[in-house]
């Protein structure tokens, strides 16, 4: 980066996810966590003294932390109906902001925070950390140096095990249709989404079949079952750029997947697997002889080791330069697919995108 200066964060939403983003910013000398928001005080006091955040520095309203003349940059980890709110105070306070996916509930909302972006665009980012795991990044370079040629079809899928019905696994407002919007397919899918077109391309077709397993929850606050409106479930058949297949299985009810994301790419000359519970390593299998093609393991070269997300974000803030950091035009079309992905469920047909160009 062209200066020294570092970036003060204002972090809002104090939840389970925000421990990664605590984490990472700790480790980038670019940035420092200079105040924290949540509608919770006594999290925010209990996080503040951990963080040594000043009283004046905590906030339980949003409004007040992305307006404070101390902040240079919001990062949001907060419920996904609050995602288009913060976006959109950002944009209008000149805020630059890091979102966690997905970008909107809807395409309502997609739409009208694309209006006022290009109307008055700011430095931004979505929350797609995957692709900065090594095996991704260094994948995305064998892919671009055609180490396996013209690609044919790509295969995701994206499972957890936490829904399953022995975990017992409460309503929490993940299952809450009015405030997640989706299931599986906005919470796994997204980033499913976003790995296909960082390898591969745009989309350009979907079709899909969206089952909730476990129809009623207990609400930890009531006591009683409350009825899920939320997929557990989601599968996309996809054609992507260039006629490349896709196929996609995203479930939280997958017994055995602590977090597996896992990405095979198929070439004409070759096919490539990545998994983020393997981060360190791509599997290749090339032909690079006269013997029938094998399977290899590759360990992801150094340089592909220290990226993120957010020195990425920082990196665009102070240089108004990056290398991959996830757009806002990203957030957009991956969010355009989510939409085609619930049409295509609803209507029982394949749905063709008109999506944002980069």
């Amino acid at each position: 980066m062209g200066t020294n200066k570092i970036l003060n964060i204002g972090l809002i939403g104090l939840g389970g996810m925000s421990n990664y983003y605590k984490n990472l910013i700790s480790t980038i000398e670019t940035i420092r966590l200079g105040a924290i928001c949540d509608v919770n005080q006594e999290l925010v006091d209990k996080v503040g003294e951990e963080e040594g955040i000043g009283q004046e520095r905590r906030f339980i309203q949003i409004e007040d932390i992305i307006a404070s003349s101390d902040i240079d940059a919001i990062v949001a980890v907060v419920p996904n109906n609050m995602h288009a709110k913060i976006v959109e105070l950002c944009i209008k306070n000149k805020m630059p902001i890091m979102s966690e996916k997905p970008f909107a509930m809807n395409m309502e909302e997609a739409d009208h925070l694309k209006k006022l972006y290009e109307e008055s665009p700011i430095p931004f980012s979505i929350g797609f950390i995957h692709r900065y795991t090594p095996s991704f990044q260094y994948a995305k370079q064998l892919i671009d140096e055609n180490a396996i040629g013209k690609i044919r079809y790509i295969d995701v899928k994206y499972q957890q095990s936490f829904g399953a019905p022995f975990y017992e696994t409460p309503y929490l407002w993940r299952y809450d249709q009015k405030i997640s919007g989706t299931g599986a397919l906005g919470d796994l899918g997204a980033h499913m989404i976003d790995s296909a077109r960082f390898f591969v391309g745009e989309f350009e077709s979907v079709t899909a079949l969206m089952k909730t397993f476990i129809e009623n929850r207990v609400d930890p606050a009531t006591g009683e079952e409350r009825e899920v409106l939320v997929d557990d479930f989601t599968s996309i058949q996809a054609e992507l750029k260039n006629h490349v297949v896709g196929n996609f299985i995203t479930t939280r009810n997958a017994v055995g997947s602590a977090n597996q994301l896992e990405v095979t790419i198929y070439g004409d000359a070759g096919t490539l697997n990545v998994n983020i519970e393997r981060p360190d390593e791509v599997r290749l299998c090339i032909k690079d002889s006269d013997e029938e093609p094998v399977w290899k393991t590759v360990e992801v070269p150094e340089e592909h080791r220290n990226k993120s997300v957010l020195r990425d974000f920082a990196s665009l803030i102070i240089d108004g330069e990056h290398s991959n950091v996830p757009s806002f035009v990203d957030g957009y079309n991956s969010q355009l697919v989510i939409e085609s992905v619930i049409q295509s469920v609803e209507n029982g047909q394949l749905v063709k995108l008109d999506r944002e160009e980069k």
